[in-house]
């Protein structure tokens, strides 16, 4: 029953979403109505999960928030070569500070 109840409501919100004009930038505010999240939640997850210019971007000291890489995290697919790519620029960086 349960699984039945989330796939209702995944198409509920498919047919919502296809339905109406989605905006892809978000604002904190915004991205808390979309997640059902709290603001404070919203914060929490862009300190520990979410990575810049990935998930969100800063812009004239404005926090915009990607619609299209939330959706990817929310559903567990995330954009994996460019987390790799950013992986591949940590590793250097440091194996480059280690030879100093």
């Amino acid at each position: 029953n349960l699984i039945k109840d989330i796939a209702n409501n995944i198409e509920i919100i498919r047919k919502s979403l296809s339905s109406t004009q989605t905006k892809r930038w978000l604002n904190t505010r915004e991205l808390a109505t979309y997640l059902g999240y709290s603001k404070d939640r919203i914060y929490k997850i862009k300190e520990e999960v979410f990575i810049e210019n990935l998930h969100f971007y800063k812009k004239t000291g404005k926090i915009l928030f990607d619609r299209v890489a939330i959706d990817d995290w929310v559903v567990g697919k995330e954009n994996h070569e460019i987390v790799q790519s950013q992986r591949y620029i940590v590793d250097n960086l440091l194996s480059s500070i280690k030879k100093i």
